[in-house]
């Protein structure tokens, strides 16, 4: 008999990551040891995937470095903004978003939980306009993984919200940054809406 499916994150992201700090050798041996004890070993080759505490552990840790001092919502926006110019070095990552800037922003929508498999395993995202055409953006956990995560959320939404915003940017997008409804600490659901940039024109009632 299996246990509940656990919530990974694969080594690009790790390894994005590191790319966005600037490499290995902007961490301290302080940082190093923390590190080391959530299962992160920066003298070692990365592992193959890393569980979400040590992912969540890993993006506090670069938030604090690059930005020291700032409000954590804040930074781990900054940070998920920033990583995906960082993602897109890496080898997978330049393969997605060469892909996403050929279909484009509308098509790429309909590939987004392709490209969220490519970095982990435990998230699904839908898309919808609504009236004024503004985009809604849904973040989901997968129901197989509510059981290992239990009260803890599998989202970060602040880096969500800046890892979203830096996307609609690579495929040119006409929509300002994406604003975070309401959130519960535990959830398992993040949404998000963006406003266009040029409000589609009102419907005559004439």
């Amino acid at each position: 008999m299996t246990g509940p499916k656990e919530p990974v994150v694969f080594s690009t992201m790790v390894e994005a990551l590191i790319k966005l700090v600037g490499g290995r050798e902007r961490f301290d041996s302080e940082k190093r040891k923390r590190l080391k004890a959530i299962g992160i070993d920066l003298d070692q080759p990365l592992l193959v995937a890393y569980s979400l505490p040590t992912w969540f552990g890993f993006v506090r840790v670069c938030a604090e470095l690059l930005h020291p001092g700032m409000d954590p919502a804040r930074a781990h926006y900054r940070i998920g903004f920033a990583f995906v110019a960082a993602y897109g070095r890496t080898t997978m990552g330049r393969a997605v978003f060469m892909m996403m800037r050929m279909l484009g922003f509308e098509h790429s929508l309909s590939r987004i939980n392709k490209g969220l498999n490519s970095g982990i395993n435990f998230l699904s995202a839908k898309t919808r306009f609504l009236e004024d055409g503004s985009l809604e953006m849904t973040f989901e956990v997968l129901p197989e993984f509510h059981a290992a995560l239990g009260p803890t959320s599998g989202i970060d939404p602040h880096f969500m919200n800046g890892n979203m915003d830096a996307m609609m940017a690579l495929v040119d997008a006409p929509f300002q940054p994406g604003k975070l409804q309401h959130w519960e600490p535990h959830s398992q659901r993040a949404v998000f809406v963006m406003e266009r940039k040029v409000p589609l024109p009102r419907a005559s009632n004439s």
